[in-house]
């Protein structure tokens, strides 16, 4: 009788875990379908995209490009929600004439990436103001979601001058 006991409670951790190597792997499986694999020209191309629907204020593609959390951070340091962004490109408070990011690089993290690089951001300002250039760089995080490949960050940083030469 303790045979039995003993040989059923092998069997029972045995079965326990392949149970729970099987449901690791299907998780496994399930989180690679999640996150479609994304090359580098494929994510300038996604950057392109929301820049490019950005001037065009674009407020469908805009939408699709970014997550529903995704929080915009401007180069003043003012940030705004998906929303807000969204309604500020749409009402001509903000007016991009120009969005082109140059020389950008990718470094990919699991289920996601950065891309990154100086950008040019030409505004139309309100009033008959003169227009604006801006040079910033630019990151922006990307999630692979179940619905594709989503803004979850974007951030900007102004770039400044060269700093001075030390004095001898």
């Amino acid at each position: 009788m303790k045979t039995r006991r003993v040989s059923i409670g092998i069997a029972t951790i045995a079965a326990v875990l392949l149970l729970v190597a099987g449901s690791a792997r299907l998780a496994k499986a399930q989180n690679r379908a999640m996150k479609p694999k994304m090359t580098e020209a494929q994510l300038f191309d996604l950057q392109k995209q929301f820049e490019d629907a950005s001037v065009a204020a674009d407020a469908t593609r805009v939408s699709a490009l970014m997550s529903d959390d995704a929080i915009f951070v401007h180069g003043s340091g003012a940030a705004q929600t998906k929303a807000e962004y969204i309604n500020s490109l749409t009402t001509g408070q903000l007016k991009v004439s120009t969005y082109q990011m140059n020389d950008g690089k990718v470094v990919f993290f699991d289920g996601g990436a950065v891309v990154s690089g100086p950008t040019d951001i030409g505004l139309v300002l309100p009033g008959g103001a003169p227009p604006r250039m801006l040079h910033l760089r630019i990151s922006t995080v990307w999630l692979a979601k179940p619905s594709g490949w989503q803004i979850v960050l974007n951030q900007g940083t102004p770039i400044a001058g060269p700093p001075p030469a030390p004095a001898h």
